[in-house]
């Protein structure tokens, strides 16, 4: 009998562990966010040249050309709504043996006739303008991605995998992607790119109801302890 009315006792004190840590959890989102956000605003523009690597999120110039055939489609992307891919090619800069994947926006791709859609791609040398960012992730990833066809272009990826385009394009391909300037003609959709994909006060906002649902249990916990106490 006391082992039951332990019990609940031990189930509220453990739903408000759990409440407490995960409003100090969505809190570290939100830091981390400001954090990103500020890199954004803060990181300073280069020029691609040689082997450097760009700061993360560094504004970036370069001078080169697009492959104007081997596009990587990445899957599952919607815009307004509509299902669609964002499609990665193959950028070279001059004076660097590099490959860097430049994000030219969203596509619209309804898999009705089971072709891929056809990305129209300047030939050429072009100056290029974008950001320098990671490479997409995804929040749940089941399986791996397909290994890329090198014979056939273009290619569909579930999941971005820099290890996979670099056994189709080489070893230069760069760990990171370009996220070209929605103000670029070779960009697809014009759309600005989000610097985050949920901003700090979305995380604050989780983490005050995470405090509201710990205060709840806190006063139904007091509430029917007290009663209890009385009929006893």
């Amino acid at each position: 009998m006391k082992l039951v009315k332990v019990i609940p006792h031990v189930a509220a004190v453990a739903c408000v562990l759990l409440c407490a840590r995960l409003a100090l959890w969505q809190f570290d989102r939100a830091e981390e966010k400001q954090q990103l956000l500020d890199q954004w605003d803060s990181a300073g523009a280069v020029e691609l040249s040689g082997d450097d690597i760009p700061d993360l999120f560094a504004p970036v110039s370069a001078r080169g050309h697009f492959d104007p055939e081997r596009h990587v489609l990445l899957d599952n992307q919607t815009r307004q709504n509509h299902p669609g891919v964002h499609v990665f090619t193959p950028f070279h800069p001059e004076n660097s043996d590099q490959i860097f994947m430049v994000n030219r926006g969203w596509q619209p791709w309804t898999r009705r006739d089971g072709h891929l859609p056809e990305v129209t791609t300047a030939e050429g040398p072009m100056t290029l303008s974008a950001r320098f960012s990671d490479t997409p992730r995804v929040g749940l990833q089941i399986g791996e991605a397909g290994p890329l066809d090198p014979e056939q272009w273009p290619n569909l990826m579930t999941y971005y995998d820099t290890g996979r385009i670099r056994d189709a394009l080489g070893e230069k391909v760069v760990d990171g992607v370009l996220l070209l300037d929605p103000d670029h003609p070779a960009h697809l959709s014009g759309d600005a790119w989000p610097t985050v994909n949920m901003g700090p006060e979305r995380h604050q906002g989780y983490a005050f109801q995470w405090i509201s649902i710990g205060l709840a249990i806190i006063t139904i916990w007091l509430i029917l302890t007290i009663r209890g106490l009385r009929k006893s």
